[in-house]
């Protein structure tokens, strides 16, 4: 863990009828541990519905990764997330579409509170993220190397 390199790019083309949940960040960070375990989640709930997404690179995700990611975001979006240098940066995708930024765990985090009301179902997701991540050695030395459940075919 720690300073690992995932593959960062190209990413492999969206699965028809999904949406993919993507998270970009620091191989180490307690915000970006804890947007992994809510995509995760999300994907264990909802296999037939999302799939997801990951690179995290504590030395290669900013400027370089951030910056290309970013740039394929539509003009309104590219403005918008100008200023976002933080990690995790967090986006969907979704066939033949261009990505749509959410920007960091917090906003994530609103997504996900919006978007999953089915209480009884979703409370594992909502439950993480309804407080601050800690900074445990569990959310900040997570799991930094298994790339997401995308397909890896290009």
């Amino acid at each position: 863990m720690g300073l690992s390199v995932s593959t960062p790019l190209p990413r492999p083309p969206v699965q028809a009828g999904k949406t993919r949940l993507c998270v970009g960040g620091f191989g180490l960070s307690h915000h970006t541990g804890r947007a992994r375990s809510i995509v995760d989640t999300i994907v264990k709930i909802y296999p037939e519905t999302y799939e997801s997404w990951f690179y995290f690179d504590t030395r290669g995700f900013r400027p370089k990764f951030l910056t290309e990611i970013k740039a394929e975001l539509s003009e309104e979006q590219q403005k918008q997330f100008a200023a976002h240098k933080t990690s995790p940066f967090c986006w969907i995708e979704k066939a033949n579409e261009k990505p749509f930024a959410l920007g960091g765990r917090d906003k994530l985090c609103e997504w996900v509170i919006a978007n999953f009301p089915n209480k009884e179902k979703d409370e594992p997701i909502l439950s993480l993220c309804r407080e601050e991540p800690s900074r445990t050695m569990k959310e900040v030395f997570f799991d930094n190397k298994t790339p997401g459940t995308a397909r890896t075919e290009l």
